[in-house]
């Protein structure tokens, strides 16, 4: 059976439109590293309130003493497999252990940033970017 150049068409755009309908949300949920300024390195030191690596990003959640006070901070980081490949492993970080993590700071200068590298409990250097 051989199909029209409309009907052809037509099928072509639901078949698009469908893909796209799948593609989209997945593309929209991995964001941009605009936020982060990866010219510059910070360190940041603070008690571990979560740490979770997952994938497509980890996320730990310091709790922080300096000039602005105590609070918790958010911190954004690599992909669970490329933290695995740079040395993470499951009990590297634990709730409670003072750290040191190395970032790249938000561009708008809000506490946060992109986690880098973290040295762990034992010293141990984790990471990407200056050791």
């Amino acid at each position: 059976m051989k199909l029209s150049a409309r009907t052809a068409a037509l099928a072509l755009a639901l078949l698009l439109g469908a893909t796209f309908g799948v593609v989209a949300p997945a593309a929209y949920a991995h964001h941009s590293a605009a936020p982060f300024d990866f010219t510059k390195q910070v360190s940041v030191t603070g008690t571990v309130k979560s740490f979770e690596v997952l994938n497509p990003h980890s996320h730990i959640v310091l709790t922080v003493s300096d000039a602005k006070g105590r609070r918790d901070i958010d911190f954004e980081g690599h992909s669970a497999s490329n933290f695995y490949r740079a040395g993470w492993r499951k009990n590297s970080v634990k709730f409670g252990d003072r750290i040191t993590i190395t970032i790249a700071p938000r561009r708008d200068g809000a506490d946060g940033g992109f986690v880098m590298q973290f040295k762990d409990a034992s010293g141990k250097v984790v990471g990407f970017g200056r050791q």
